[in-house]
């Protein structure tokens, strides 16, 4: 098989063969479609695996490169000044050898796994030099495997020795997909290059540059989209913002986006295994995160008996989408009944060997909405599934808190803790204490504001020691202005409100987590509104732009952190529809004054981010955030209704009682003017 292919793309490489080579020499070079002054980072019709610009021993997809089989001195790896492609600056790898005949020398790096499935080849740009003049006697191969274990190894030594050749000396190689045949290109893991000896010691320099995937159109994302049931037409839906905002009645108006949003759950779902994927951005370049969390499977659950609840889908519909994906959960490995944070929607590879407490924790909250809401057809899976997961496994007796989290691959657990009330982890304690895994001293432990004496926190909190059902409590407080609040960790104003999408804080903690939640959600639009002069408020962390790439970041209001996240003016919509549980009237303006100054409008509802500062907006929708766009419109519009179904359950009941038993300002209500 690989001599056919070696004659078919190198032109019998290495085999005497005049004609062959001719055909070789006249073949199009696939870097000819690059730009003079771009780069491939650029141009959607590359996805470059390395460039080697940034000279920091990772790849583009951000892992490293890694030598295997060589002793330390047999070798060098450096970045030379030079690029392949003459007219972009850049460097190029460098790998002189002196290798004894019993030695090989291999260089290698990852993909995670890489769907590359509608790519028309791999190229790369190579040079060969021999030692002092002499003869280059190993050989230089290059292999990829994929995540089956499957490899295909070529040797491409032919051609970057003595192949056509430029005037620096560079070649190309271009190695088609329909002739790597072993290789499942929907799940591309590891690549090596590999220098290997001949008949004695080798002592040579090898150059490779240019490492890319290559065809037509955006070659990342037309890979990736198939794999989906539906995406969007388009970027922009203009009509469809304007018909949004001509409608003056609030209820149409988020019942509207609640359709557009469910879109979202409807499509963006693998056509096989049906689960959500992380996320869809539709901007140039378009691209798919083909990898999901217990979050975002939680989210999915939520959002189909949100749009149930909603007359989206009957419930018919609502339990078979659902039971499709419980289906591929079964078949999914889990640790000790807990599923990993992060999985291969297609292959369903664990991709990360690492157990997230708050991730599972809300995957957990998801089981028992459902075993509510569809009793009959999912109580008795959803009861497995609550019965194999023990919170206690992440349990710290020492400090009566939850660990961060399981890493596998160290056998150990995280060691910092989830130490703060105010947070989205809030919700896994209180799952926790309703299984009964965890002990109800726990939500105790947590604090509301760290000790007193930390002087590392943001201010020093004021208050007073006290006792609630045996257990010793701080309970202080931070202020703003005049406004008395308990910190989250960086003062985000998702932290605090994501678990009012099933907790009923606003209803039984009036004087505790219900008022914290108001307040915070005030200080927040005074601190966009009035101090920062923003147009819009809502800083918490989201998905920005980043070139061709983009980024997750985490913003907020320092003063409302522990340790504050920074502002960088990204205001992001899904944030004002958790504020519909504290200040709906101003959230609803919120949202339609997004509508007005910004494009930040699509076919599945609101994008992810909206920089204030320079009006960019991020075109991307993440399952996570749709999910709590959706569930928070669901429970506005239907009364609570996921809150209800929450709290119905004897998980909800059993651990309700703590969130009356305090009162975080018993001299002052606290609040702000916004």
């Amino acid at each position: 098989m690989f001599l056919a292919f070696l004659i078919l793309i190198f032109g019998c490489a290495g085999i005497e063969s005049a004609s062959a080579s001719e055909e070789t020499a006249q073949a199009p070079s696939v870097y000819a479609r690059v730009t003079p002054g771009k780069t491939l980072r650029v141009l959607p019709e590359f996805l470059p695996v390395d460039d080697f610009n940034t000279r920091d021993k990772k790849n583009l997809f951000g892992y490293e490169w890694k030598v295997e089989g060589a002793r330390r001195g047999t070798y060098r790896v450096k970045y030379s000044s030079e690029n392949a492609i003459t007219a972009v600056r850049g460097s190029s790898l460098k790998i002189r050898v002196g290798l004894p005949a019993d030695k090989s020398f291999t260089y290698r790096s990852g993909f995670g796994t890489l769907d590359m499935s509608g790519a028309e080849g791999f190229a790369l740009k190579c040079r060969i030099r021999s030692s002092r003049g002499a003869s280059f006697s190993g050989r230089l191969e290059l292999s990829l495997s994929d995540w089956k274990g499957a490899s295909e190894t070529v040797d491409l030594t032919p051609v970057c020795l003595s192949g056509p050749a430029d005037d620096r000396g560079w070649r190309e190689v271009a190695l088609k997909h329909s002739t790597l045949q072993a290789l499942d290109w929907n799940q591309l893991k590891e690549i090596f290059f590999t220098l290997r000896p001949g008949s004695g010691p080798l002592t040579a320099s090898v150059e490779i540059d240019e490492i890319t995937f290559y065809g037509k159109g955006d070659v990342g994302f037309g890979s990736q989209r198939d794999n989906l049931i539906g995406f969007p037409n388009g970027v922009e839906a203009p009509d469809r913002a304007k018909a949004l905002l001509s409608e003056r009645r609030d209820e149409p108006f988020l019942y509207e986006i609640a359709k557009d949003t469910w879109k979202f759950f409807e499509n963006a779902l693998d056509r096989e295994t049906r689960l959500p994927v992380d996320h869809i951005r539709v901007s140039e370049p378009s691209h798919v995160g083909t990898y999901t969390t217990p979050t975002n499977l939680a989210m999915y659950f939520l959002a189909c008996v949100s749009a149930r609840e909603l007359g989206f889908i009957s419930k018919k519909e609502a339990v078979k989408r659902i039971k499709e994906t419980l289906k591929t959960l079964e078949r999914m490995k889990r640790w000790q009944g807990f599923y990993y944070n992060f999985y291969d929607t297609g292959s369903l590879q664990v991709t990360r060997d690492y157990i997230s407490t708050v991730d599972s924790g809300w995957l957990a909250v998801a089981w028992v909405v459902l075993r509510q809401a569809f009793p009959k057809e999912l109580g008795s899976l959803m009861n497995r599934f609550l019965e194999e997961a023990d919170f206690y496994e992440f349990y710290d007796p020492s400090i009566g808190q939850l660990r961060l989290g399981f890493d596998e691959t160290l056998g150990d657990f995280a060691p910092h803790h989830y130490g703060l009330l105010a947070t989205e982890a809030r919700s896994t304690s209180f799952v926790g204490i309703g299984k009964e895994d965890l002990p109800r001293e726990h939500w105790w432990f947590v604090y509301r504001t760290p000790p007193s004496g930390w002087d590392w926190q943001s201010q020093v909190p004021q208050g007073q020691d006290r006792e609630i059902e045996g257990s010793p409590v701080f309970q202080g407080y931070y202020k703003y202005q005049k406004a008395k609040f308990i910190p989250s960790w960086g003062g985000s104003l998702f932290e605090f409100l994501m678990p009012t999408l099933v907790m009923k804080e606003k209803e039984l903690s009036p004087r505790g987590l219900g008022l914290n939640n108001r307040v915070a959600t005030e200080v927040h639009i005074d601190y966009a509104l009035n101090r920062q002069g923003y147009p819009i408020w809502g800083l918490s962390p989201a998905s920005v732009s980043s070139g061709r790439l983009w980024r997750y970041g985490e913003y907020g209001v320092k003063a409302l952190g522990v340790k504050g996240y920074r502002d960088e003016g990204v205001v992001t919509p899904y944030v004002t529809f958790l504020a519909l549980d504290t200040l709906p009237e101003q959230a609803i303006d919120n949202l339609r004054r997004m509508l007005e100054l910004y494009k930040v409008y699509g076919e599945y509802g609101f994008y992810d981010s909206i920089n204030v500062r320079n009006g960019r907006v991020n075109a991307q929708y993440l399952a996570l955030d749709q999910g709590m766009s959706l569930v928070a419109i669901a429970n506005y519009l239907r009364n609570g209704v996921i809150k209800e179904y929450f709290h119905r359950d004897e998980v909800g009941r059993r651990a309700e009682s703590l969130l009356g038993l305090e009162e975080f300002f018993p001299d002052r209500r606290g609040g702000t003017k916004a």
